[in-house]
């Protein structure tokens, strides 16, 4: 089977034309790749498409790369102008860090229902490739000891017209695209491929650590939570949206503990049977929610907050009674062990929101003990 191609996220397009931009006004450099540092200890060379210098300022671009994965936004042009000024420019939509100044212009979306990882009002660059851009911006001012004011102004030309075919204004992102990437690196998703290396991956996990549990995290962001907890992240595989195939192929390999950790979005389902979390495959997130709070004795009014909620991180805010996000948990385990039929397969839960919700299935900690 042919290796499938990385490609880069909007996130690490933006760092490294940003980074190329400092590197031609301070240095007088015009670089034609750029290496930006990424988390867990990566680095990711990337190639820069045309810089600019003018009298006060650089413009450059990158053209995002998607690799092997069916993404609209391949092949689009991402610019940054980066500026030295004496004061920022008054924008409250932008994010400020000490001497540092993130903008955005056209293309780039502007966040207006609440739920999503930024609040309302603000340009929509996700935290995590935020925190990126501002690590390697202050790597590269440290590395020269520049003192100097930076601003950073975002802008994709063609942001408007590809959002178009995304999902942004029903999230309630206007106007462009998103700038994301936990990682930095966008890994492709043809769906078999993805589904036999995953397989792959526990595989060799089950042969070369000798223990019989496993920890199945939906996303990058549940590796934190484990650490929080006590749990060997050595000993985790991120599932992406197959529960239960993964479910499957660890009770075919031999693992008698499962630990099921993420964001209750994809949890919120799972509670209700639904054991591929994509959305194209069910979605019924926001009804979930509301019978279980319902079970849980909300009330009227906020079960119809809940019910026209924009995302599951939005209804979160809403609930009063915090054991439903440890019901949630136990519900996770319930529907898990009703699906792979095996009394002998131990399953607990963690879940969590970006706001610091956290539910933890009835024998949790007991299972973390004996392990």
């Amino acid at each position: 089977m042919k290796e499938l191609k990385s490609g880069y996220t909007t996130g690490s397009c933006v760092v490294a034309s940003t980074l190329a931009g400092l590197y031609c006004i301070f240095n007088n450099e015009f670089l034609k790749n750029i290496e930006i540092s990424l988390p867990y200890d990566k680095n990711l060379i990337i190639p820069i498409n045309r810089i600019k210098k003018r009298k006060n300022f650089v413009t450059t671009s990158v053209i995002k790369y998607s690799g092997d994965d069916p993404d609209v936004t391949n092949g689009i042009e991402i610019f940054t102008k980066i500026k030295i000024v004496k004061s920022f420019t008054e924008d409250s939509k932008g994010y400020k860090d000490e001497n540092i100044f993130i903008r955005c212009g056209r293309g780039v979306g502007v966040i207006t229902k609440k739920g999503l990882q930024q609040p309302i009002g603000k340009y929509a660059i996700n935290p995590k490739p935020l925190e990126i851009l501002i690590k390697n911006i202050k790597n590269f001012l440290g590395k020269y000891n520049i003192n100097e004011k930076i601003e950073v102004l975002i802008y994709i030309p063609k942001g408007r017209e590809i959002a178009k075919k995304t999902f942004n204004e029903k999230l309630g992102i206007i106007n462009g695209i998103s700038i994301l990437g936990t990682t930095g690196i966008l890994k492709p998703m043809s769906e078999e491929a993805l589904k036999d290396s995953l397989k792959l991956e526990l595989k060799v996990l089950h042969k070369n650590s000798n223990k019989d549990w496993i920890i199945f995290s939906f996303g990058n962001y549940g590796k934190k939570y484990c650490e929080d907890f006590g749990l060997d992240t050595n000993n985790l595989i991120v599932i992406s949206n197959y529960v239960g195939y993964m479910l499957d192929c660890a009770m075919e390999i031999g693992y008698k503990k499962i630990f099921l950790v993420g964001h209750i979005g994809k949890a919120i389902k799972i509670a209700g049977g639904i054991y591929n979390t994509h959305s194209k495959i069910a979605d019924a997130r926001m009804e979930i929610m509301l019978t279980n709070a319902f079970e849980i004795g909300e009330k009227k009014e906020i079960l119809y907050k809940i019910l026209s909620s924009n995302t599951v991180e939005e209804a979160c805010e809403y609930i009063e009674n915090k054991d439903f996000f440890n019901l949630i948990a136990n519900k996770v385990v319930k529907k898990s062990s009703e699906y792979i039929k095996d009394e002998s397969i131990k399953i607990e839960a963690l879940i969590f929101s970006f706001k610091n919700h956290v539910g933890i299935s009835e024998n949790f900690y007991k299972m973390v003990k004996d392990l």
